[in-house]
């Protein structure tokens, strides 16, 4: 019996190891955007599942008191909250594709893909781009506290 238990209690300990190992890290959750120049905070995105895809939402922005400054027609000075950016992103394999992002500066929409950085699920990789993905910008976002999206 003592056995047993040694054996049973080995493949639990085994598996609970294991478990994090096979999930699936997610995109979902708040995220900071960055300005590319100096690295500050400029947004809190919110990704989130919606049917089978994954959006993303502006929470809020952190300069020009939330207000879209020098933006495109339809967000220049508006207060920009629960704003529709992403959208349409699917899982294939360990990317999500398929998506269209919206840069609220310029008005214009961009296919789009995403991706945790390898080795760092606090990191999301995307990249905008029109056509061919060759053609488009990157930037790195990054994990924010949820408290950030309330």
């Amino acid at each position: 019996m003592t056995r047993f238990f040694t054996r049973a209690l080995g493949a639990l300990a085994l598996l609970a190891i294991a478990t994090p190992a096979f999930a699936q890290a997610s995109p979902a959750g708040c995220w900071a955007t960055v300005d590319d120049d100096d690295g500050s905070v400029k947004s809190y995105v919110k990704i989130y599942q919606s049917g089978s895809t994954l959006v993303g939402d502006i929470v809020r922005l952190t300069v020009n008191d939330g207000r879209c400054v020098d933006c495109a027609d339809r967000y220049d000075g508006r207060v920009l909250r629960n704003e529709r950016i992403m959208s349409g992103f699917t899982l294939d394999g360990d990317r999500y594709e398929d998506g269209s992002i919206i840069d609220p500066k310029s008005g214009r929409t961009y296919n789009g893909v995403m991706n945790l950085v390898e080795g760092n699920s606090d990191r999301l990789y995307l990249r905008g781009y029109l056509g061919i993905r060759a053609l488009g910008r990157s930037q790195t976002w990054r994990r924010a506290a949820a408290s950030n999206c309330n």
